[in-house]
């Protein structure tokens, strides 16, 4: 088991109010998943990623990263357990304008001690022509390709992806997606994809389904369908 969450609340805090973005939580996530979190606008989906990669820290309960709690750790601690596990994408794609393709996907190899191949990741992602390009010479979809490879280039443990797809049309969302699935395979990623599309449920191991900080349901999918077979919502 990867994740452990042991009755997780997140409180703010507003004048005589409390206001529970997460309420006494339970959750367990398993090594090598692709986790989907759905759920609309404030359910609390964001909050539980912010929680798990260590943005945050709950203000109730425990946090368990390979038996480990990251809830206890301190400012240093966090950072390092961020460097050395985890890799992010956004829906921004946050690349650095006045750097090349490999030039940014350098950056993510550049923060780890265990990096995968960039000949090799710069292949996976299909950019062998790009390479040399800048961010601004490219479509959305390759930007996104640019910020996976970099993420994925650290060979993290986990991957935590905010709406990946949330900018793009349907034909290169599932391209990305596509991608996404394809890495999980090769490289057993976990992946903890936080969407409000309910389609992308269908191509992961598990979905969590959240509203109005609780987890309402989970559900292990028997069929994984294949990204490039989803029903776009």
């Amino acid at each position: 088991m990867l994740y452990r969450l042991e009755k997780v609340s997140k409180i703010y805090k507003n004048s005589n109010t409390e206001n529970h973005a997460l309420n006494k939580v339970d959750l367990e996530i398993n090594e090598g998943e692709i986790v989907v979190i759905l759920g609309p606008s404030g359910s609390g989906k964001s909050t539980m990623l912010n929680i798990l990669s260590g943005i945050d820290n709950p203000s109730k309960g425990k946090v368990y990263f390979n038996e480990q709690r990251i809830d206890k750790l301190n400012e240093n601690e966090l950072t390092n357990y961020r460097k050395d596990n985890l890799g992010f994408i956004f829906q921004s794609y946050n690349l650095v304008s006045n750097l090349t393709i490999k030039e940014n996907i350098e950056l993510g190899k550049e923060l780890s001690t265990n990096p995968l191949s960039i000949k090799e990741m710069i292949k996976e992602v299909g950019l062998e022509k790009h390479k040399n390009k800048y961010p601004y010479q490219l479509s959305g979809g390759q930007m996104q390709r640019v910020a996976i490879a970099r993420a994925i280039v650290k060979n993290p443990k986990v991957l935590f992806c905010d709406e990946p797809t949330g900018a793009l049309d349907e034909e290169t969302g599932k391209n990305v997606l596509k991608l996404l699935q394809d890495l999980n395979k090769k490289h057993n990623t976990t992946m903890i994809i936080v969407t409000h599309n309910p389609s992308i449920a269908n191509m992961a191991h598990t979905v969590i389904k959240m509203n109005s900080g609780e987890i309402k349901e989970i559900i292990k999918n028997k069929k994984i369908m294949s990204a490039e077979d989803l029903r776009w919502a």
